[in-house]
């Protein structure tokens, strides 16, 4: 009998149907600001999730990618480094977005 070992938590992912915490939060502030394009920060960059994500992407000319699940399906997601965020935010606000910082 070969043993398996159980996977990491990192590698099993949250169960489904369940959210991390830092996506709950996203989710929440997002909600709290639906008019608005979400800037998150998330280490050395601004990310955007969701429909942000493919709003922003195809406004700034980004790539469009993923970052786990939610309810099963894929989020979208691009980003910025956070160096570079005054320019792109700039660019979303002259092309008419509203943007929240987070």
């Amino acid at each position: 009998m070969e043993l398996k070992r159980a996977p990491s938590p990192t590698e099993a992912g949250p169960e489904p149907g369940r959210v991390t915490p830092m996506m709950e939060q996203y989710i929440e502030i997002k909600a709290a600001n639906p008019d608005c394009l979400l800037f998150y920060r998330m280490g050395d960059f601004y990310e955007l999730f969701f429909a942000d994500a493919e709003v922003a992407s195809r406004a700034l000319g980004i790539v469009l990618t993923k970052r786990g699940k939610h309810l099963g399906r894929d989020i979208p997601m691009c980003g910025v480094p956070i160096e570079r965020a005054e320019e792109y935010l700039h660019r979303l606000i002259a092309l008419g977005h509203r943007v929240a910082v987070c």
